[in-house]
């Protein structure tokens, strides 16, 4: 398995990955959607690829902000079912953080499960007096420093880009 950045070619597998992993087409449509908005263009993207060449997961980094500051938004992640449960999700989240915290980033919003991403370093976001524009448990949208003091005086509602809301 080789993990490594999107490529333009790449957009077609990815369509058929999130569709499968999600089983429906929403995640999809919302790299898509990303992709093409310029304010929340995906800075860092990630497949896994078989040794046959086949795109078996992916996920996504793109722009957001805590009121005015710059963060980035941790959605989607997807793996074709086949492939779940081996390690690939978790893998390309950790190479897609390390690629963020290597660019200068300086924090990463996620709204997924409260037992799967704290193993990456995420925490509760309302913990920072960070909020999610929508209404949602607090356990469930998180929050992670990419660096020392990143979350130091920041206080907020995150601020999604457009495509975000058609999910």
């Amino acid at each position: 398995m080789q993990i490594r950045t999107e490529k333009f070619k790449d957009a077609a597998a990815i369509r058929i990955v999130h569709q499968a992993a999600f089983g429906q087409a929403a995640e999809a449509n919302l790299v898509e959607a990303l992709r093409e908005d310029e304010e929340s263009f995906p800075h860092y993207s990630r497949v896994a690829v078989t040794d046959r060449g086949e795109i078996v997961g992916h996920v996504l980094l793109s722009r957001i902000y805590i009121e005015d500051i710059p963060s980035l938004a941790l959605a989607p992640v997807g793996v074709k079912p086949v492939w779940q449960r081996k390690g690939i999700g978790s893998e390309l989240i950790r190479q897609v953080i390390e690629e963020a915290r290597e660019a200068g980033e300086s924090h990463i919003v996620v709204l997924g499960h409260d037992s799967y991403y704290p193993q990456f370093g995420f925490e509760r976001a309302v913990d920072y007096g960070i909020e999610a524009p929508f209404p949602v448990p607090a356990d469930f949208f998180l929050i992670m420093p990419l660096e020392r003091q990143a979350l130091k005086g920041i206080q907020g509602i995150v601020r999604y880009s457009k495509p975000f809301s058609t999910v």
